[in-house]
């Protein structure tokens, strides 16, 4: 058998080096595949993007690139987001250039109709809880409460024998009670109240968006 013979084709799982800017990146020619520029760059037919030590050289930004990666290699979409500052809209709009340029469409169309705001929304609550004792509780990383306080004034109802179980609740006086008001009309004062505003907004994060069909 010729030396020739012996020698295997290219493997599509193979490792191959792309100089990406100033970083290097390993994957394989069939992750590269699914890119028709990408692909035509492993083939080799472009010896300009060819370097001596037999990586092939990409003139992109690697923090973008890392990116483009990531999707041929497990079709998962970019979701660039920070909990303080929302989505990065400048960072999707350079993936996407640089998408197009390689010949990615699903990527590109995936990018180009906002699909990523699908991929993270949040769900608002308000209540209004009167005085402090149930503004206690715990929450997760993903659930932002925040609280907006106020005073206000309430007639509260004042039982005739000054009895503190029945302040506010005039239906608890009874007999004794109104025998004690005699003729007099029923007596209210005005009573301080703390009534805050809880707006509970929780992040709601749909992985499935961000999954190639």
């Amino acid at each position: 058998m010729s030396d020739t013979e012996q020698t295997p084709s290219s493997s599509t799982s193979e490792p191959i080096a792309l100089q990406v800017g100033e970083q290097r990146f390993l994957t394989s020619r069939d992750t590269l595949s699914r890119s028709d520029h990408l692909n035509a760059v492993a083939s080799g037919r472009w010896d300009s993007n060819t370097l001596p030590d037999g990586s092939f050289f990409i003139d992109a930004d690697p923090e973008i690139f890392k990116h483009i990666l990531r999707f041929l290699r497990h079709g998962v979409y970019p979701l660039c987001h920070d909990k303080a500052r929302g989505h990065d809209f400048a960072m999707y709009a350079a993936i996407q250039k640089q998408a197009d340029y390689l010949v990615i469409p699903k990527l590109v169309k995936w990018l180009n109709q906002g699909q990523y705001t699908k991929a993270i929304t949040t769900a608002t609550m308000a209540q209004i809880v009167e005085g402090v004792d149930n503004l206690d509780g715990t929450n997760d990383s993903g659930t932002k409460i925040s609280y907006y306080p106020t005073w206000r004034t309430v007639k509260k109802y004042v039982c005739p024998r000054g009895i503190t179980l029945h302040y506010g609740n005039a239906w608890r006086c009874g007999r004794d009670c109104r025998k004690a008001q005699g003729d007099a009309v029923d007596e209210y004062e005005d009573c301080p109240v703390l009534s805050t505003l809880v707006l509970t907004e929780k992040t709601v994060f749909d992985k499935d968006s961000c999954l190639e069909d």
